[in-house]
């Protein structure tokens, strides 16, 4: 049995933060898998776990984290590895950090939403596609010039980001139009190790049969 549990499910960008921030720590990890489609969520044992009926959730020992954000700075802190250098770099990282949830989450992913499993173009799409195209227009030059969001080196800020932006072509966009933020993509892909959301978390029934 290992020190820390993860609760989650593979479709959570968020719980793909955590669980990418401990992979990428090399930091060992039980997985609890959170039926979400199922309910599983809103289950009485799960409750007990996270009363908000959200994943992910981290147990380490007497320490639950209910938040990705915290869960990141957590790690940071036991495992010394993606932190800052300084309050600049500190405060850079919870920028990025606000961006991931501002207009990945709130942009990219709820595009993605729209055209896989909801009404797909219309008011609602239109909405969010101008949240997504601002960050779009914000992360791209970025990467064009910097191999990495924060600093010189992967920190918490790529952990945060890189989940919802691998939706890119699934919200609708051509992948070619955004050359930074692909080669940044493959950069991220190739830290030791890496693992998509059904290597970190596994599932049997997801992604669900068409």
């Amino acid at each position: 049995m290992a020190d820390y549990t993860l609760y989650g499910h593979p479709r959570s960008g968020n719980a793909y933060k955590t669980a990418l921030m401990l992979a990428l720590t090399g930091t060992a990890y039980d997985f609890e898998l959170v039926d979400i489609a199922g309910g599983g969520n809103l289950e009485a044992a799960y409750l007990e776990v996270n009363p908000l009926g959200k994943v992910p959730a981290l147990r380490h020992g007497d320490i639950l984290l209910r938040q990705s954000h915290d869960t990141l700075r957590y790690l940071i802190e036991q495992t010394g590895q993606f932190g800052p250098a300084g309050w600049d770099e500190e405060a850079r990282m919870g920028d990025w950090g606000g961006f991931a949830v501002d207009f990945f989450g709130y942009g990219l992913a709820r595009l993605r939403f729209e055209l896989l499993f909801g009404a797909g173009p219309g008011p609602v799409f239109d909405y969010f596609k101008k949240v997504a195209d601002r960050g779009l227009g914000i992360i791209e030059p970025h990467l064009a010039a910097h191999d990495w969001l924060v600093g010189d080196r992967p920190t918490i800020a790529d952990i945060a980001c890189y989940p919802v932006s691998s939706f890119l072509v699934d919200a609708g966009y051509d992948a070619a139009d955004f050359p930074g933020m692909v080669a940044w993509q493959e950069r991220f892909k190739a830290l030791p190790g890496f693992g998509t959301q059904l290597d970190l978390m596994p599932s049997d029934n997801w992604p669900p049969q068409k």
